[in-house]
This record gives structure tokens, C-alpha cells and sequence, in this order.
């Protein structure tokens, strides 16, 4: 199970405003099932693929405030876009 299909699930089930500490379980259970250890480098993936950046505030207030179905847009363009090596 990845990210977005938790997502996509969480939104169908809970539409409209999902509370950010939800979410933030949600994302927190699918880096836990794929097993990063430590979970931090979970995050710091989604920090790093989705914002670009290294740190970021906690990641269920992001989607929150951003929205699922815009999140799981950026997912997919993030997924899409072609790694060019630094």
C-alpha cells in the first residue's frame, strides 16, 4: 500500500476536511509498513520528493491545509518527473 492509495482511501472515507493528526497516522502507517527505519527517513523522503526540501512542518498539517486530492496531485507529478543526477 503506498501513500496515495491511502489517501485516495482516507478522502473516500472521511470527504471533505480530514483532522491533520489523521492524516499525519495515515502517512505515518504506510512509512511504518514499508519499513523506514527510522520512520524520520520516511518523512524526509516526502519532504525531499514532494517540497523539495530537506525539513518541513509535520506532514498531515501540510495535506491538511494543501488538501488530499491536491496532495495526491502532486504525488503523481512528483512520481512523473524525470531525476536529472546532481
Amino acid at each position: 500500500e503506498d501513500l496515495k492509495a491511502r489517501l485516495a482511501a482516507g478522502f473516500a472515507e472521511y470527504p471533505g476536511e480530514t483532522a491533520a493528526e489523521q492524516i499525519q497516522n495515515m502517512v505515518y502507517a504506510v512509512g511504518k509498513a514499508h519499513k523506514f527505519t527510522p520512520l524520520k527517513a520516511w518523512f524526509d523522503c516526502l519532504y525531499q520528493v514532494l517540497l523539495g526540501q530537506t525539513e518541513g512542518p509535520r506532514f498531515g498539517g501540510f495535506i491538511a491545509l494543501y488538501g488530499i486530492e491536491r496532495t495526491i496531485a502532486l504525488i503523481e507529478t512528483s512520481l512523473a518527473r524525470e531525476v536529472v543526477p546532481t
